[in-house]
């Protein structure tokens, strides 16, 4: 199932001057056209055209992930799905076709067994990006400055309580807010793309070969250096391959 809208709310500044809304729009129904027509790789084409130009949008990397799975690559499929929910984490569609996609990868690792609290945490924390964690908190210490300056005076007691309760909330998310645009900052990750890649134990085709890695898989990056990336499963495992072999998140 292809996504239509895209191009609605364009933020134009942060484009090239010489892309235009009505140019992205053509090269986006052209992309949308080509997949009608079963021609993944055209559509593909078009869809990373617009990528080039720098502008994001869910849907774009939602249908760009359907034409990668259409054309059978998994590698892209699984990376244009996951950039799809970082935009919109709570995206079903998204999360349905990630899971899906992951399906064909030879590398694919179950996710560590967590206390219930740990992955409740994690989950509320994922829920949103840092954007709207910081959206939803300002929305709610204005409700809560209405309430108590409603409260002041109407002399509404519950009132005041009321935005007592929003102010303490507020607070609450803030750490949370404040530790999802830490880990949205510090955490790097990759999909790697070549089949196989091979992880050594230095920067350097000389050292030992350590393990493979297939196309679909899903590291951390965790070191960079002399055009070499080095990588980290999520068995702790790891090693070091050429940063060409891997395309980031």
């Amino acid at each position: 199932m292809v996504r239509l809208s895209l191009l609605a709310l364009l933020a134009l500044a942060a484009l090239p001057r010489t892309v235009t809304a009505q140019a992205l729009e053509r090269t986006y129904r052209q992309g949308l056209e080509a997949y009608e027509r079963g021609q993944w790789e055209l559509s593909i084409q078009e869809f990373e055209a617009i990528l080039k130009t720098g502008y994001r949008s869910h849907a774009l990397y939602y249908n760009l992930g359907n034409a990668y799975y259409r054309a059978k690559d998994v590698a892209g499929a699984v990376w244009a799905y996951e950039l799809a929910l970082k935009l919109r984490p709570r995206d079903a569609d998204s999360r349905y076709n990630l899971a899906l996609g992951g399906l064909r990868v030879i590398d694919r690792l179950a996710e560590p067994e967590l206390p219930f609290y740990v992955g409740f945490y994690r989950s509320l924390r994922g829920s949103l990006t840092p954007r709207q964690w910081v959206q939803r908190i300002s929305w709610l210490l204005l409700a809560s400055a209405f309430l108590f300056t409603a409260g002041q005076q109407l002399e509404w007691r519950r009132s005041r309580g009321l935005a007592g309760l929003g102010m303490g909330l507020a607070l609450l998310l803030s750490l949370l807010a404040a530790d999802s645009i830490y880990t949205a900052s510090t955490t790097r990750e990759g999909i790697i793309y070549s089949d196989p890649s091979v992880a050594y134990s230095a920067p350097s085709v000389r050292s030992t070969a350590l393990f493979e890695l297939h196309a679909g898989a899903k590291v951390a990056i965790t070191g960079a250096g002399n055009r070499w990336l080095q990588v980290e499963l999520l068995d702790g495992k790891s090693g070091w391959i050429p940063e060409g072999q891997l395309r980031p998140l």
